[in-house]
């Protein structure tokens, strides 16, 4: 939980909020909206993998109370359910919903997104929610739904709706989403130069 975290402030601190001066650069950055829900899933994540009963019960409803602050505050959702990478960023918050899917190592959020699965058939069971793999920037407004895969290094451009696999490589906008252009997306990891996607 800890080693994620600090890759999460650390990718958010060299991308986004590389302010001058220890205040700043620290706790500021720390105490953005998109940073603590981050963090609030990490420990709602590492609570809810626990084996020891009390514990868990106790960390989780800790865990409870500061998601609702969150989704009260914020307009973040992330159950805790969800496998998200390192490196993981939320870039301004409101209006943000993730469900219980897979997301990568390095990739950005920007606010009014949605990733959730498209409920079917009732006699079809639950649905499946979409899977994200590496270094995948997603703009402000995109929506990802359904039984989805999204490839690496991939940049989802504002208020795209995603309803179908993306490939490695490639650049999607528009409603439905298309590839308009098939070039390596600029997400990087932390350390690497501070670039910003190109959408």
């Amino acid at each position: 939980m800890f080693e994620n975290i600090r890759v999460d402030l650390a990718r958010k601190r060299n991308l986004y909020h590389n302010y001058s001066g220890w205040f700043s650069h620290y706790i500021r950055n720390t105490l953005d909206l998109g940073t603590l829900s981050v963090i609030i899933y990490r420990f709602g994540h590492w609570a809810n993998q626990l084996k020891i009963p009390i514990v868990k019960h106790f960390l989780l409803l800790i865990y409870l109370f500061a998601k609702t602050f969150i989704i009260v505050g914020a307009g973040i959702h992330i159950p805790a359910r969800a496998k998200i990478g390192k490196g993981f960023v939320i870039h301004n918050f409101s209006g943000i919903f993730i469900s219980d899917g897979t997301i990568g190592q390095n990739c950005t959020i920007q606010q009014g997104v949605t990733i959730g699965g498209i409920r079917p058939n009732i006699w079809k069971g639950k649905p499946r929610p979409p899977r994200i793999a590496d270094n995948v920037y997603i703009g402000v407004g995109a929506k990802i739904l359904g039984d989805v895969t999204i490839g690496n290094n991939v940049v989802i451009g504002a208020n795209s709706v995603v309803i179908t696999d993306i490939p490695d490589n490639c650049t999607v906008m528009g409603v439905p989403a298309r590839i308009i252009s098939r070039e390596e997306n600029r997400e990087r990891p932390y350390g690497s130069p501070s670039q910003e996607p190109n959408v």
